[in-house]
């Protein structure tokens, strides 16, 4: 097999980026990171009982990605520069984006120089809006989905497909749109329910 200059340099990038980053991983989970980015660390704890095929972007050495019990997450990106939260019994389709910052600052004199400084392996932070994400338990997120900075998914919310969630979606409802509005409320099983008022 040839592999391509450009396929063995990826390659060895993934490897250093393992290397510097910190993993725990539960047992019977089975990860498949499709590509990892990480200048200098990042940690990442996954559940046990997973199944995890996604991308991870670590934009700083603290950040921190915790992956419930029992989750699935498909062909997906995880863009974590303080921490993404992803409770129990979550399932993420594929092609979802869960990123926590804004990536650039709006402001153009704080960004002008974001591509030069990217290739000499640094970033400039000041005026990048960054709040962490949480997905509570029981979440279904279908594909296409991007969920932004600061937001909390609900317990047993369902967000539909190609939705854009850029605040909190309240437990069992269901999003769907651009950006992400109510359009239905869920009932819980009989057995969430029981002993509750």
């Amino acid at each position: 097999m040839k592999l391509s200059l450009t396929t063995i340099a990826n390659m060895a990038a993934g490897w250093l980026a393992r290397k510097r980053s910190k993993f725990l991983v539960g047992s019977g989970s089975n990860v498949r990171w499709l590509a990892l980015r990480s200048i200098r660390g990042g940690n990442v704890k996954v559940g046990e009982n997973c199944i995890i095929n996604c991308n991870i972007s670590f934009d700083d050495p603290r950040g921190r990605i915790s992956i419930g019990d029992r989750c699935y997450i498909g062909a997906s990106h995880l863009v974590c520069h303080s921490g993404i939260t992803i409770g129990n019994d979550v399932i993420i389709s594929w092609g979802v984006t869960i990123v926590d910052h804004d990536s650039h600052s709006l402001d153009w004199e704080l960004r002008k120089s974001d591509v030069t400084d990217w290739g000499l392996g640094r970033k400039d932070w000041t005026g990048v809006s960054i709040k962490p994400v949480f997905i509570q338990e029981k979440v279904w997120i279908g594909f296409g989905v991007s969920v932004l900075k600061g937001v909390t998914v609900g317990e047993g919310a369902v967000i539909g497909a190609h939705a854009v969630v850029t605040r909190d979606v309240p437990p069992y409802t269901v999003v769907a749109g651009n950006p992400a509005r109510i359009i239905r409320n869920l009932k819980r099983t009989q057995k969430e329910t029981e002993g509750q008022p």
